[in-house]
């Protein structure tokens, strides 16, 4: 049984890394409050950042829970409505992290 995708890396562009840095906690509520549905992990300093825009990177697997039947210990999530990840990094780009509010 595959399961859906409903979470994400998202890392800062590269000139972003300091300001993302400070408004971790407002671009996360920012982005949980557009996408209540998903979790987001906010990377401001990501190994190969773009130089302009957001990455977005869905989690594709987990830890099995508790009473879940799946060998070996992982749950793939292959399920991912394609138009989700250009959403998500359209809600990004419209994040003023200077201002810490949202156009």
């Amino acid at each position: 049984m595959q399961h859906e995708v409903n979470q994400f890396i998202v890392v800062a562009p590269a000139g972003m890394g300091k300001a993302i840095e400070w408004a971790e906690p407002q671009l996360r509520s920012y982005l949980e409050g557009h996408f209540p549905l998903y979790s987001f992990r906010i990377e401001p300093y990501g190994p190969f950042p773009d130089e302009e825009d957001f990455a977005v990177i869905p989690i594709m697997s987990r830890s099995a829970e508790l009473g879940e039947q799946k060998e070996p210990d992982q749950i793939f999530l292959a399920q991912l409505d394609p138009s989700v990840i250009p959403e998500i990094r359209q809600v990004l780009r419209a994040f003023d992290p200077s201002g810490l509010q949202a156009h």
